[in-house]
């Protein structure tokens, strides 16, 4: 089969991919494998998290059982390599004698060590407490042949370029997508081993940049403010939505070589509605308002009796939803279903799916709302929504207005020809953004990523 994307070996890195956790991100990593390799590529699936082999063989086995893995994309983890066949890490240790080149290195006063099936030991690694950059620091990763120490590497940035350019030894023309910031930045390091300058490194992002009121001048955390210092490095960085590549550009200007690739719309099956029910796909958590849902249900119930909001997903805010419930006497109709691996009855079962989150990079969850065929009733926030919904398909109203928000849901419930006019509109714009869409616009960025390729250490 043809491939659209450049023909090379492409190499998707993320930091872990373990069934039921970091909700869209998990997903959207893997399905932006599966799609490429149903276009044709070659791809691998690197992760870096230091579980057990019989966890990540678990991890695998399920993700396959979703389909989500395909039988002909493999899954590595470089903690299994290292248990496997350590040489690559003695190749590219340094001596244990030689002088740090250190420039964040606190103190390590444990250690955690890796072992192969007999039990000997390959890696001892620095565990870092109290320190959220612990992943920048060039506290040595100490290396093991056999017996004995056999050298060290400047910490756990030094350790996934070694293993990043032993996997591009393997083949030629190695494509690197990245998919999580604080793997990206270490690949772009200045210290030894740096990444091999024949690799071209693409970064895929997934979150809002910004802090709240999420503007395009609002703060950034400190993640963010210091990704954007080496985001120059990456032969191409990956947006999610035009408005936030728009956003980005009107702050930093071009410097940055990006593109626009989304997330490609699942196209699933047909959606059998019942009447009056309200869905929401997310976590309990404060970033959500899934409290503003439930307020507006509470207006909505005047001109809509039998409305119902059906909430799936996990969170420390149940009990506090559920107490609001009840302070508005809508306790009766609001359905807190916790965590559901498989959402396929949810999404038959929706009237309509209520999004209310006050930031997001793109809202994968309102691409499946289209994919099933379910008007969208959403605040106007970043990032995602409006660009989703440019070709109809749901309602936007103004972000955090109850009741704008009220009164669109009762406006889709309560008129069952604007509410199938709306799902019709959902089929069609998901169709637009089906996952060949998605890996043209892939293609297009990687062609770019190898015919001007950015300047980084090592280049």
């Amino acid at each position: 089969m043809s491939s659209p994307l450049p023909d090379g070996e492409y190499l998707v890195l993320a930091s872990r991919l373990i069934p039921d956790l970091d909700g869209g991100f998990t997903i959207s990593v893997l399905r932006r494998a599966r799609d490429m390799a149903a276009n044709g590529a070659r791809v691998r699936i690197l992760t870096v998290d230091p579980g057990t082999a019989e966890e990540h063989d678990a991890h695998r086995a399920e993700w396959r059982r979703r389909g989500l893995l395909p039988d002909d994309v493999e899954l590595r983890n470089l903690f299994d390599d290292a248990r496997a066949d350590a040489a690559w890490l003695r190749a590219a240790a340094r001596p244990l004698d030689e002088a740090p080149e250190a420039t964040h290195a606190p103190e390590a006063t444990e250690r955690r060590i890796i072992a192969d099936a007999a039990g000997r030991t390959v890696l001892e690694l620095p565990v870092i407490h109290g320190d959220p950059n612990w992943h920048l620091s060039q506290a040595p990763v100490v290396v093991w042949d056999e017996a004995r120490r056999a050298g060290r590497l400047a910490g756990f940035g030094a350790l996934y370029r070694a293993w990043v350019n032993a996997i591009a030894a393997e083949t030629e023309g190695t494509i690197v997508i990245c998919e999580a910031r604080q793997v990206g930045e270490l690949l772009v390091d200045d210290t030894a081993p740096l990444l091999d300058p024949g690799l071209a490194l693409v970064h895929a992002t997934h979150a809002c940049h910004v802090l709240a009121p999420f503007h395009w001048d609002s703060p950034m955390d400190a993640i963010w403010e210091r990704w954007f210092g080496i985001a120059d490095r990456f032969d191409q960085v990956l947006w999610l939505t035009p408005s936030q590549q728009a956003d980005v550009e009107r702050r930093f200007g071009s410097s940055i070589r990006s593109a626009v690739v989304p997330h490609s719309v699942p196209l699933e099956g047909q959606n059998a509605p019942v009447p009056g029910r309200l869905s929401m796909m997310c976590s309990l958590i404060p970033r959500k308002r899934v409290d503003d849902a439930i307020r507006a249900l509470a207006r909505v119930r005047a001109e809509v009796p039998d409305a119902e909001l059906h909430v799936y997903g996990a969170g420390a805010l149940r009990t506090d939803l559920e107490k609001l419930a009840a302070e508005l006497g809508v306790d009766d109709a609001v359905v807190l279903h916790g965590h559901l691996p498989d959402l396929s009855e949810a999404w038959r079962e929706a009237d309509a799916f209520v999004f209310t989150s006050t930031n997001e990079g793109q809202g994968m969850v309102v691409l499946e709302a289209l994919g099933h065929g379910v008007p969208v009733i959403s605040y106007d926030m970043p990032y995602g929504p409006k660009d989703a919904l440019v070709d109809g398909g749901g309602i936007l109203v103004e972000d955090g207005d109850v009741e704008a928000l009220a009164s669109a849901m009762a406006a889709v419930i309560g008129d069952r020809r604007r509410r199938d006019a709306l799902a019709d509109e959902a089929r069609t714009a998901a169709v637009r953004r089906n996952p060949a869409a998605s890996m043209s616009a892939l293609a297009a960025a990687v062609r770019d990523a190898i015919a001007a390729p950015a300047a980084r250490p090592g280049r």
